[in-house]
């Protein structure tokens, strides 16, 4: 399992990409529906999201609720 988070400057954005079943699920209910979804069969295998920079109070949610380092 593997978490990827990518802070593009460029694009002012935020990436976070997950196989982590737990972690898809608290950023759903954080983020709500993610930019991209990859699906086998019926199940969601990976999930990734998109949060602009300016977004601040997301990406403290984000930091603050989902367990993104499992600590």
């Amino acid at each position: 399992t593997e978490t990827t988070v990518n802070v593009l400057y460029s694009e002012n954005m935020l990436c976070i990409y997950t196989n982590k079943v737990d972690l898809q699920k608290s950023l759903l209910k954080i983020l709500g529906e993610p930019t991209r979804e990859d699906i086998r069969g019926r199940s969601v295998v990976s999930s990734m999201w998109e949060v602009s920079l300016d977004e601040k109070s997301k990406i403290s949610k984000i930091l603050l609720k989902a367990n993104l380092f499992e600590l």
